[in-house]
């Protein structure tokens, strides 16, 4: 039987009383963006629970036209999302992930769009139901967003379910029951969608499969049906669904195992978590600060605000992870200074104002040497991540502007080499050469605060020492550079948020 499923497409103001506590703004401006540049469009599967998309609880699963791919990346790039790849093999033809920073709420809106139907067992994905137009066609509004029509998002899901779990390798890793929650979402589509028109969406549109193979799986996913005998549907299904199939069912069988095999190890065994990675580019943000301006909160919260979704390195510029060199030579020296030798190793000289008389010696020299060559193997690896796609989160970072902290300890008395021999002129030259190779980080981000409120909020440190190091940041010149300049003296949340906002716009 042939059925009309166009429906006509249904505006009403979003009734704002009716939304949930912690509603992202940007999920409404998305929607209203969308609607203005007339994109195609609807959230197409797990729509009973539609309104955690909203606050950010759950990414918003969005089926676009193929022919409205521009003006709905074009709408994107707008808003501030920006493009991310999964890792190996979890990115799929027709899908694709955006992310962008709701500043209200300071969460991340999280776009999975499908510009193809794309379904099949987690590890490959490996069917595509041609029916993207007619899904489309027979949207309607609920609340926000533009959802399908419950017979046919009833359709699809229960074809959804049983892929994913009438096979028997999801059977040999405990995987072959319907949830909890997959319980309740076709509860709530059973009583939605009107059965007849139901069975007329599968005949015109799942003909492959077919009105009797369908119901048969939908009795078989809503009772405790024999697990054999849902494996004997779900092969029916697969079998129906070859000609949608990427790759041939052996391949596609093999793959599911290895998958589930090399995916399973890496989360459970090595605990190493799936990160997504930009696809643009990544970048180093490195967060600057005299002691006592919240650079560690900064930095922690930062890592932690990015590492919700994306790959993330957290490092520490100024404090490098010693090399095994370093702990060869700088261990004897521990020693020595502890037992009152070598006491020009722990000398403090400010660079910019000392002489060739207060230099303390080469074990000093070697020391300075030894840390930046270590700072030098942190920024390698830093910048691999970077290059990588991922984002580096690194507390200090050298820059000409501060050199009472991480910069070159030695290189002033270059310019007194008549005066010094020619070990210390080697371990100087080696010391400038290394930060030379040293470059800016991509996203720069600068706490100022006023000495005296430093040396108050770090009373348990020598005060001279904080009071230097802020008054420095403090009066440095940053206006050549593209450093974001905060006011530590907010509250740390405010602190937070600007740079939050900061980070995302230069990413």
């Amino acid at each position: 039987m042939t059925i009309e499923l166009t429906r006509e497409l249904r505006t009403r103001q979003v009734r704002h009383e009716l939304l949930p506590d912690g509603t992202q703004p940007l999920v409404l401006e998305l929607c209203h963006e969308l609607w203005i540049a007339r994109v195609r469009y609807c959230h197409w599967k797990s729509n009973d629970m539609l309104m955690r998309c909203l606050t950010g609880e759950n990414d918003l699963d969005l089926l676009i036209h193929r022919a409205d791919g521009q003006a709905f990346a074009g709408v994107l790039d707008k808003l501030g999302f920006r493009h991310a790849l999964a890792p190996g093999g979890r990115d799929h033809p027709g899908v694709a992930h955006y992310y962008a920073l709701d500043s209200a709420t300071g969460g991340f809106v999280h776009i999975h769009a499908h510009f193809l139907l794309v379904l099949g067992d987690d590890t490959t994905k490996n069917f595509r139901l041609p029916i993207e137009v007619p899904y489309l066609e027979s949207r309607g509004f609920d609340q926000v967003f533009p959802t399908p029509a419950p017979e046919f998002e009833l359709a699809v899901y229960v074809v959804r379910l049983m892929v994913k779990h009438a096979t028997w390798d999801a059977a040999a890793i405990g995987k072959g029951k319907i949830d909890a929650a997959e319980r309740r979402e076709l509860a709530w589509l059973l009583e939605r969608a009107d059965p007849e028109y139901t069975r007329a969406v599968v005949a015109e549109h799942l003909a492959g499969i077919g009105v009797e193979l369908w119901e048969a799986c939908l009795a078989s996913v809503q009772t405790p049906a024999r697990q054999t005998a849902r494996l004997r549907l779900g092969r029916q299904v697969l079998r129906s669904l070859r000609p949608h199939a990427r790759r041939p069912w052996p391949t596609d069988l093999a793959l599911r195992a290895t998958r589930r095999l090399t995916w399973g190890s890496k989360r459970y065994i090595l605990r190493q978590p799936t990160k997504k990675r930009l696809s643009r580019a990544g970048a180093t943000v490195a967060i600057l600060g005299g002691d006592g301006s919240g650079k560690s909160t900064a930095v922690e919260g930062t890592a932690a605000w990015l590492g919700g979704p994306l790959l993330v390195h957290r490092t520490h510029l100024g404090k490098p992870r010693p090399s095994l060199l370093t702990l060869g030579v700088k261990g004897p020296m521990y020693v020595a200074r502890a037992a009152g030798l070598l006491p020009g190793t722990a000398a403090v000289i400010d660079p910019r104002s000392a002489t060739p008389e207060d230099f303390p010696g080469n074990a000093w020299a070697l020391w300075h040497l030894l840390t930046a060559r270590d700072r030098l193997r942190e920024y390698r690896s830093a910048r691999r991540v970077a290059d990588r796609g991922g984002v580096v989160v690194s507390d200090r970072w050298p820059v000409e502007q501060i050199r009472l902290m991480d910069g070159p300890r030695t290189t002033w008395l270059l310019d007194h080499e008549h005066k010094v021999d020619t070990i210390t002129r080697w371990i100087c030259q080696a010391e400038r050469s290394i930060y030379a190779q040293i470059a800016p980080p991509d996203v720069m981000v600068v706490l100022r605060i006023d000495p005296e409120v430093a040396v108050a909020r770090r009373w348990d440190e020598e005060a001279t020492y904080v009071r230097a190091r802020n008054t420095e940041v403090l009066h440095a010149d940053w206006s050549h550079t593209d450093a974001v300049v905060v006011d530590a003296t907010q509250p740390p949340e405010d602190v937070l948020a600007r740079i939050r906002s900061a980070v995302w716009e230069r990413l």
